[in-house]
């Protein structure tokens, strides 16, 4: 049988098996009022520990009103997805549960903290106790792909990981989970993939409105756990990574591997000659700004031929060397009155002009974002001198280079 042409609980089924070759995996049927119509899990207990961490309640709230899939956790790192099937009137039938799981082994004080601040009967917590031995153990980018498929299986709908909403459990003593065990919120490596996630899915779009996500993942992320004391070290060391990641994430929304490469090295070679923290981190912004503009420009010109995108390519990376027609023509097997005739036919203009409009928003983008004097912004960009530099900077934005600043400053 075509898997299309299976039901809803087959295609459950058929995915829950897949993961069992991994370990064991637990499934949960719900009707839209929260009772179980099935589960391959053998301990009840476990419900109960969903439904007593205020989970269930917020879930059987949730499906009212939105039918996205989701992901939900306690503060001790359990795990839990549902996936919806409606009816033709678009109201959920079934609620389909995976869970719960673990992101990480616990340590045998975890577990009893587990078991005690659990809000489960008295009578209950000895078999809690024992059950917990028996949760599966998986990465949390694992549990993701498994959230999309059964999504997939449930809805027939694909998915992103940005797709999942995400929910945590309010019900948790944290100062005593701090103090016992030091995995306080920080620790909470969950809702810093997700905030990931999110970053890099702008980058992957061209998405402009990105400063939402920058903001969640200023919120819940310190940078990676290098274990670097040195603050400045530690600040290049996040940065390196964060490259890293949107280049590839670039590459993936269309921007040339030759592109994306020269770009993340550029910024990478600004990222280790940083001085100190703040300089790191807001060229660590304006990476992140110009990959999104990149991918954005790229998806909004899809009528220029490879020719002209190629040319432009090449000048938004080599905006910090002297760029000539003759080596651009050179470079593309082309003379340079065909290369200047085909290049304004597309672009609507020159390629003196192009390179001087992407330089000047360069431009904008360092004035805005570093602390970088405007004598070395000049010279950094190839302008000759300050005052050709801020003449044409006037021309083309409307005011000198200095007041921009103080009215774009970000820092």
């Amino acid at each position: 049988m075509e898997f299309e042409e299976m039901n809803v609980d087959d295609r459950v089924a058929y995915l829950t098996e897949l993961i069992e070759c991994f370990g064991p995996c637990y499934l949960w049927k719900y009707d839209p009022k929260g009772n179980i119509l099935k589960t391959t899990c053998p301990d009840r207990v476990l419900h109960r520990v969903f439904e007593e961490s205020g989970l269930s309640e917020y879930l059987f709230e949730y499906i009212k009103d939105h039918h996205d899939p989701i992901v939900m956790s306690n503060p001790y790192g359990l795990l839990w997805c549902a996936s919806f099937e409606t009816d033709a009137e678009n109201h959920v039938r079934t609620v389909y549960l995976f869970g719960p799981v673990g992101t990480q082994e616990l340590t045998h004080e975890n577990k009893a903290m587990m078991v005690n601040s659990s809000r489960l009967p008295d009578s209950w917590r000895p078999k809690f106790k024992k059950i917990i031995n028996r949760i599966p153990i998986m990465m949390s980018s694992f549990f993701f792909q498994y959230a999309i498929m059964m999504n997939y299986c449930v809805s027939g709908k694909r998915i992103n990981v940005a797709d999942l909403v995400f929910f945590k459990s309010p019900f948790a003593d944290k100062r005593q989970l701090f103090e016992q065990t030091g995995q306080a919120d920080k620790h909470d490596r969950i809702h810093t993939y997700m905030a990931e996630q999110e970053l890099l899915r702008m980058v992957r779009e061209g998405n402009l409105h990105y400063k939402k996500a920058l903001e969640n993942a200023a919120a819940v992320s310190l940078g990676v756990g290098s274990g670097e004391k040195d603050a400045l070290k530690h600040a290049q060391i996040s940065q390196l990574v964060f490259i890293s990641l949107c280049t590839r994430a670039a590459i993936e929304g269309g921007l040339s591997p030759e592109t994306a490469y020269s770009k993340g090295d550029a910024y990478i070679g600004d990222i280790m000659n940083c001085k100190n923290v703040t300089d790191t981190v807001h060229i660590g912004h304006s990476m992140y700004v110009d990959f999104i503009e990149m991918v954005h420009q790229r998806n909004n010109n899809p009528l220029y031929s490879s020719t002209v995108q190629s040319c432009c390519d090449y000048i938004e990376t080599h905006l910090e060397k002297k760029i000539e027609l003759k080596d651009l023509a050179r470079r593309l097997g082309y003379s340079e009155y065909y290369l200047s005739r085909k290049f304004k036919s597309e672009t609507g203009k020159s390629i003196s002009e192009y390179i001087r409009k992407a330089r000047i928003e360069r431009a904008m983008i360092l004035l805005a974002t570093t602390q970088m004097d405007i004598q070395n912004i000049s010279d950094r960009l190839c302008f000759g001198s300050r005052s050709f530099f801020a003449d044409t900077f006037r021309k083309e934005v409307g005011m000198p280079p200095a007041e921009y600043r103080r009215k774009n400053q970000k820092l």
